[in-house]
């Protein structure tokens, strides 16, 4: 190793990224093949978030010594850094193959099986977490693993008793992060096991850095809304979430009256469609209502008479005089869940576009009609989402007409789709939620996960039945079929995690034609 690499290493393990960076470039600019500069400069870019080239450093750096201790360790943390985790599983199992007995890499490698959310997979990687603690039962991050993995095959109580352990052991000098995520999902285990008293203790609990966040969810999730929308407040510090604007306040209802106040759009276009019902008692209160929501929801806010513009992020902004989030319009409110606005509809498809779309589907027969979705969009996969064969048992119920009502269709299930022919889509014309609502406004029933879909059926008037998971999003509360929020949504609920042939059959049952 030159004296040139060796500093590098040194200003790595220090902590001086960008200078050891700096350093390997000149090696690689001296020598293209110079496999120390290439390796290391791979791990720096890992770590320091450019991960494309993390992974174009590790696999040249394989190209000189394919056998060197560590590279294909490291290159399994790049490619699971971007996400490819059947590169990252072929990599790791590789470095095994050397060193079979490193609990770290066994840790590693259940988490790229856990990447691939397959059946299959997820049993693999609960026992390459049980192998790594086989080797190492202090290994705090296996354990943590483990036991999230257990919880999602619903053996609860194995997961229980690794999260106990571990936060039986935690001590002051564990880190932040640490603590934050263990204790929540400690506390939604508690809540799946029915202990939601105990989940509040873990999220409250003093070593908790930042325990509002969670907490809110767990309060909204029981219904206990008026803790719940104060704790909430605590989202705009979150990990992952944007920050709240300079300009963003709670506003006060009583100063409202003949002010312009912008309400913008946040999170999910589920979470907007769910909150623009505030619009209107905000224009109750006098306010001249100005809304920025996405360009796919525009068409359904300009529907909206209670609103006076609707602006989209990208435009120029117009004068106001108040500015705040459409979710921080319940806590304005001091919304319970008896107060709830849950007046419908208080939206509908442009009159046009339900026109178009009446021409483009045909006469009615007698059959009826139903809008499925299955799945959103990629990032609500892991919340919510079965195969589109999951559905064939009402898809192919005598006197029904199936269309699809979302946009995105994953290959697996396009070609499950163009092999049974049981349901209609409709990608090319869903230009945004305008001809989403247009669609619904032509189906007899709405049956969805709990999708953006499912918010705009409810948000129309329209029946609606949900499908949800064991384990729920809090807007929908917990042991009820109905919802405050949408008076004409039917909920269904998986019995056990993973549980959707189940939920299916329940819906089939229930049909009334």
């Amino acid at each position: 190793m030159s004296d040139g690499i060796g500093e590098a290493g040194r200003l790595y393990a220090a902590g001086e990224l960008d200078r050891a960076a700096r350093i390997c470039l000149r090696l690689i600019a001296a020598a293209a093949d110079d496999f120390d500069a290439l390796h290391l400069l791979g791990v720096i870019c890992t770590r320091s978030g450019y991960r494309a080239d993390g992974v174009a450093y590790l696999e040249r750096a394989t190209a000189r010594q394919p056998d060197a201790r560590l590279l294909w360790g490291n290159l399994g943390a790049a490619y699971g850094a971007v996400q490819r985790f059947d590169r990252a599983e072929a990599a790791y199992r590789r470095s095994l193959a050397r060193d079979g007995d490193n609990p770290d890499m066994l840790n590693n490698l259940g988490l790229a099986l856990n990447g691939l959310r397959r059946g299959d997979a997820a049993l693999a990687a609960l026992a390459a977490f049980e192998a790594a603690l086989a080797l190492d039962p202090a290994h705090d991050a296996a354990c943590f693993n483990r036991a999230r993995a257990a919880a999602a095959q619903g053996r609860l109580g194995e997961a229980e008793t690794g999260f106990r352990a571990l936060w039986d052991r935690l001590t002051p000098d564990t880190a932040p992060d640490r603590i934050a995520s263990l204790s929540s999902d400690y506390a939604r285990l508690l809540m799946d096991l029915g202990r939601p008293e105990e989940a509040l203790a873990i999220v409250r609990d003093e070593r908790v850095a930042a325990p509002r966040w969670n907490e809110s969810l767990i309060l909204l999730l029981l219904g206990r809304f008026e803790e719940g929308w104060a704790a909430y407040e605590a989202r705009w510090d979150a990990p992952n979430h944007e920050r709240a604007h300079p300009d963003f306040s709670i506003l006060d209802l009583d100063r409202v009256a003949g002010k312009i106040v912008l309400v913008t759009g946040e999170q999910g276009r589920g979470d907007i469609i769910q909150f623009l019902r505030y619009a209107n008692p905000l224009a109750d209160r006098g306010a001249r209502v100005l809304l920025m929501v996405p360009e796919d929801v525009r068409p359904l806010a300009e529907q909206m008479p209670a609103v006076e513009s609707v602006v989209c992020p990208e435009d120029d902004m117009p004068a106001y005089d108040f500015r705040t989030s459409m979710i921080s319009l319940p806590l304005a409110f001091r919304t319970r869940l008896e107060t709830i606005p849950g007046e419908t509809p208080y939206l509908s498809a442009p009159a046009a576009r339900i026109a178009a779309t009446r021409h483009r589907l045909g006469a009615r027969t007698d059959r009826k009609r139903i809008g499925v979705v299955w799945s959103g969009s990629a990032a609500s996969h892991a919340r919510s989402a079965m195969p589109a064969a999951a559905l064939g048992p009402l898809l192919s119920r005598h006197g029904v007409e199936c269309h699809c009502l979302q946009k995105e269709i994953g290959r697996d299930d396009q070609t499950w789709l163009d092999s049974h022919g049981l349901v209609t889509t409709h990608t090319d014309a869903l230009r945004d939620f305008g001809d989403t609502a247009a669609l619904i406004a032509a189906m007899d029933l709405v049956v969805t996960i709990d999708t953006a879909v499912a918010h705009l059926a409810g948000a129309m008037g329209r029946p609606v039945w949900i499908l949800l998971p064991f384990d729920p999003d809090w807007r929908w509360l917990l042991a009820r079929d109905d919802s405050p929020w949408y008076p004409t949504a039917r909920l269904f609920r998986q019995p056990n995690r993973n549980d959707w042939a189940g939920v299916v059959v329940r819906v089939v049952a229930a049909l009334p034609f």
